[in-house]
């Protein structure tokens, strides 16, 4: 860790530790199990377990604890 040589401070971590550098997301296609929209979403869907949109998502979510 340090300072760069623009004098701002740079951290013990690169690029790719924090996944900037990854590859982009292989995306499926899928059905809400909601409203039954087509979406994608970054994972491939299992029979019997629902899937949602991002929309119907939002309102399955836990709310947050601050």
């Amino acid at each position: 860790m340090g300072y760069d040589d623009q004098g701002g401070f740079r951290g013990g971590f690169r690029d790719n530790d924090r996944g900037f550098n990854r590859e982009p997301r292989e995306m499926h296609k899928a059905t809400c199990s909601e409203c039954g929209k087509e979406c994608e979403v970054p994972f491939k869907p299992t029979d019997g377990r629902p899937v949602y949109c991002k929309d119907c998502f939002q309102k399955h979510r836990p709310p947050r604890r601050y």
